[in-house]
């Protein structure tokens, strides 16, 4: 037996040695994957990976812009598959990387079209996570990858990274994340709109010098695992009105000469769905949409009454004419089937059997529209 006395001054020996975990790695000695792109040419899987200097996310308020854009390192490397493809990136980093602080993933179209189950499922088995959001581009991803944030400001405030920001200030389509993306791919009803970021090299300038900046320009429509289909933001405007995120959203009244009569900024819509079958058995839908929002700007005198009327109107305007640009890329824009699968699933299932998709011009019944104006400001009405 040891000694009381003994054990003790042993223990005063042993234990400051035991500072740390065997396999602590240092922060400053790994490199970190921000954002990925996935593109698909030739045969080949092409994998952009953007990393920036962690040292500097805390240090905006002193970085200039050239230092931010230095900060940005831009990856590429290219495989048969999506994880080879990401094994030969490996080939040439230089330290070793860590892939759990991915923020967003950007896909091209063609890469949506080619094994996607397989990029999901390496997600779901590595360290990364699929909290990440989901976007699309058609643009170069090396070009994307490289832009800046506005101002001096850490290389992670874009869109591309953190796209809350900018959604509730103007809310027309929702960001998503992958993992939402996920859920929803193998669902037999499902339809699901992911963003297209885009880059606008017109708005904005620095000392006479053009600035490039992301922006959504439309949104890569998923219906039942078939071939994607893009729909510009134009043609989208209808989706705000289904969505209860949707928190900042304008809404233009004009004229028949095309002339501004009021600016309203729209809020939280609440929609209900009715799944119904006509005489002839074919599916169709009616909607009823609540909202509120309050006037900006007042061009001409109308009364509250009127505008609500045209408000109600200019929206079921839009939802008319979202679902008719959906009809043509034969996408169900709406989720409509969703809601005739969930409620009443025998109708859907023979629908189904049928014909692949089941929506036409008549699907859309009746679309009701209550408008409420909570805030006029210092605007007068007409009485």
């Amino acid at each position: 037996m040891i000694p009381g006395k003994l054990r003790l001054l042993l223990l005063l020996f042993v234990v400051p040695s035991l500072t740390g975990c065997w396999d602590h790695k240092v922060l400053q000695d790994m490199s970190y994957i921000s954002s990925v792109g996935i593109d698909y040419r030739e045969n080949q899987f092409v994998i952009y990976a953007q990393m920036v200097d962690f040292a500097s996310v805390g240090k905006s308020e002193s970085a200039s812009s050239e230092e931010a854009s230095s900060n940005i390192w831009v990856g590429k490397a290219t495989g048969k598959t999506f994880a080879l493809a990401v094994n030969n990136l490996y080939n040439t980093t230089q330290q070793r990387i860590h892939i759990g602080q991915i923020s967003s993933v950007v896909f091209s179209q063609k890469a949506l079209q080619k094994d996607l189950h397989q990029t999901i499922d390496m997600f779901e088995r590595t360290e990364a996570r699929l909290t990440p959001w989901i976007y699309t581009t058609e643009e170069p991803m090396d070009d994307l990858f490289s832009i800046t944030p506005m101002f001096p400001q850490a290389p992670l405030l874009t869109i591309l990274h953190s796209p809350e920001g900018n959604y509730k200030q103007h809310s027309i389509i929702r960001p998503m994340k992958l993992l939402e993306f996920a859920a929803l791919y193998k669902e037999p009803s499902s339809s699901i709109i992911v963003p297209t970021l885009s880059i606008e090299k017109k708005n904005w300038e620095k000392k006479k010098k053009k600035m490039p900046e992301m922006w959504v320009n439309g949104a890569i429509i998923f219906h039942t695992e078939k071939n994607p289909r893009w729909v510009s933001k134009d043609d989208l405007l209808g989706v705000r009105w289904f969505e209860k995120k949707t928190n900042h959203t304008p809404l233009v009244l004009k004229d028949d000469k095309g002339h501004i009569k009021a600016l309203l900024y729209m809020e939280h819509p609440k929609l209900r769905v009715t799944p119904e079958l006509s005489k002839k058995g074919e599916p169709i839908y009616n909607l009823h949409i609540k909202v509120r929002g309050e006037l900006t700007q007042l061009n001409v005198p109308m009364t509250k009454k009127r505008m609500k009327a045209e408000a109600a109107e200019r929206i079921k305007a839009e939802i008319r004419s979202t679902y008719t640009s959906g009809l043509k890329s034969n996408v169900d824009v709406y989720h409509l089937e969703e809601t005739m699968f969930r409620h009443r699933y025998a109708d859907w299932k023979r629908l189904t059997m049928r014909k692949s998709f089941s929506l036409t011009k008549n699907s859309l019944r009746e679309v009701h529209v209550d408008v409420e104006i909570t805030n006029t400001g210092d605007s007068k009405f007409e009485i």
